[in-house]
């Protein structure tokens, strides 16, 4: 079964800054995953600007969010 996270990429003043973006894997101290491209657009739609507050929060000198995806999320790899 696919799991999908939100990830946001955000925009600087200057080009080539990394870490660009932020994995998005909880609210409220819970998992915050979805089975399907549409849950996750869906809880994206709903909660906009409180995930662009997030994002913000993070990096404050960012000049904007660039944007919101839903993306596979990858298994770890552990491993020597």
């Amino acid at each position: 079964m696919k799991e999908l996270i939100i990830l946001i990429v955000m925009m600087f003043p200057e080009y080539g800054r990394y870490p660009d973006s932020i994995e998005v894997n909880g609210l409220h101290g819970k998992p915050l995953t979805f089975t399907t491209k549409e849950k996750c657009a869906d809880h994206v739609n709903e909660n906009i600007d409180a995930l662009k507050g997030f994002a913000m929060s993070v990096y404050p000198e960012a000049v904007a969010v660039k944007s919101i995806l839903c993306v596979e999320k990858q298994k770890s790899f552990i491993g020597v």
